[in-house]
């Protein structure tokens, strides 16, 4: 009683308010700071690291007009590697057997250079007399030529756009496995920052758990809640280099969730954004339900599910091209 009197007095919202932001962006902050790619050291933060200079190094393979490149990292590479070895259990893992093929790309790439003199040949080349047994990924540089993408590029992809929209009701039919990771395949071609690929998507199949989640998340109401499938987008702290990407995973999550959706449409299943505002402390509580690993953060959840026949949707009407065009 005390609490409701207490919360309609006029100048204690702004005070609350301002308490409260307070709290959300420091630990935003002390949440960066603990798991960023330069804090204490783990596996996963390495891995990162060999994707994002092993992409430094493909883009010098693009290069039209290449000159020797990369001196310093192949050898921040190489360090890389070794202190991943050192975690055990690599041999089959992405970021370790792509870092090893772009290093084996890039003695090929001077190779036809012939530009085997350098420093930086020697040194890779020395290294990889270790390494022939790990597996051959296409990695490094390739042509890509207009008539090779010309026919698939030519479907109306602005009516495929309008024929798209949130609904919040679904078939009964449970979602098949298949035709959720297909439509994943395809948002993981989304771009990603110097391909970290940092993106992680948890399908809530327990229908206890998802029914938490979505009483737990916003944004729920009008749906047909027995009828939602789950799907939580997270991205991992521990992709981003330096302060300066402090966001870049609310970005790169946005890309991966936009081509999710789009998929699922191609395949005849619905779905519909359900942002997610909640409170750190509530976000901390889905993560562990879920078990999802400390350096994650939720993005935004996902409530996805076969077409109904027929269902009512909002219109939702968009505003103009002069409305978000400018001209500077």
């Amino acid at each position: 009683m005390i609490k409701q009197i207490i919360k309609k007095i006029p100048f204690i919202k702004p005070i609350a308010t301002k308490v409260k932001a307070h709290h959300e962006y420091s630990y935003d902050k002390n949440f960066f700071k603990k798991n960023y790619s330069h804090s204490s050291p783990t596996k996963a933060k390495i891995g990162y690291n060999m994707l994002l200079i092993s992409h430094s190094l493909e883009k010098g393979m693009s290069n039209k007009n290449p000159r020797h490149f990369g001196v310093t990292k192949v050898d921040e590479l190489i360090k890389l590697i070794r202190d991943y070895e050192s975690y055990g259990n690599y041999e089959n893992d992405f970021d370790f057997v792509n870092a090893i093929n772009v290093l084996r790309n890039y003695a090929r790439f001077y190779e036809t250079k012939k530009w085997t003199d350098a420093k930086e040949y020697k040194k890779v080349s020395d290294f990889l007399k270790n390494y022939s047994k790990i597996k051959k990924m296409n990695v490094g540089s390739f042509v890509l030529a207009k008539k090779d993408f010309e026919k698939d590029a030519t479907i109306d992809y602005s009516r495929f756009l309008a024929s798209r929209h949130s609904v919040r009701e679904f078939s009964t039919k449970r979602l098949d496995e298949k035709d959720l990771k297909k439509a994943i395949e395809t948002a993981i071609l989304s771009p990603s920052a110097c391909n970290r690929q940092m993106i992680k998507v948890y399908y809530v199949s327990d229908s206890i758990k998802s029914k938490k989640v979505i009483d737990a998340a916003q944004g729920f109401g009008g749906f047909e809640k027995d009828t939602i499938n789950t799907l939580v987008v997270t991205f991992d702290i521990n992709a981003n280099y330096f302060i300066g990407e402090r966001n870049q995973g609310w970005f790169n999550a946005g890309l991966f969730s936009m081509n999710l959706v789009n998929a699922l449409h191609s395949q005849g299943i619905g779905s519909c954004f359900c942002q997610f505002g909640n409170s750190a402390k509530q976000e901390e509580k889905l993560k562990k339900l879920l078990d999802i690993p400390s350096s994650e953060r939720i993005a935004v959840i996902i409530a996805t599910g076969y077409y109904c026949d027929r269902c009512t949707i909002p219109y939702s009407p968009r505003k103009s091209i002069d409305d978000i065009y400018r001209k500077r």
